[in-house]
């Protein structure tokens, strides 16, 4: 399902990560000038499109966010907890 607004997106992909992290998968593309994020954990599927460059920004700094949850030692829950 596509999410209209940045924020949402956001929100409800944070949640599904957090919901189930081992299963989780993010995938990003880039063409013709439009950025496409998809977020699924294969029973629900995120997707969020824009053409605007502060949402890539945007998109960017929740990439790394998210990829430095899947990357740590600790499970997301400490890691959110720190925060």
């Amino acid at each position: 399902m596509f999410v209209q607004s940045w924020d949402e997106f956001a929100k409800q992909a944070e949640r599904l990560y957090l919901n189930d992290p081992i299963n989780c998968r993010l995938c990003l593309k880039y063409r013709n000038e439009m950025l496409i994020l998809r977020l699924t954990d294969n029973h629900t599927c995120l997707q969020y499109k824009t053409i605007y460059a502060q949402d890539v920004k945007k998109a960017e700094k929740f990439m790394s966010s998210l990829l430095r949850h899947m990357a740590s030692k600790e499970g997301p829950e400490v890691t959110k907890k720190k925060n």
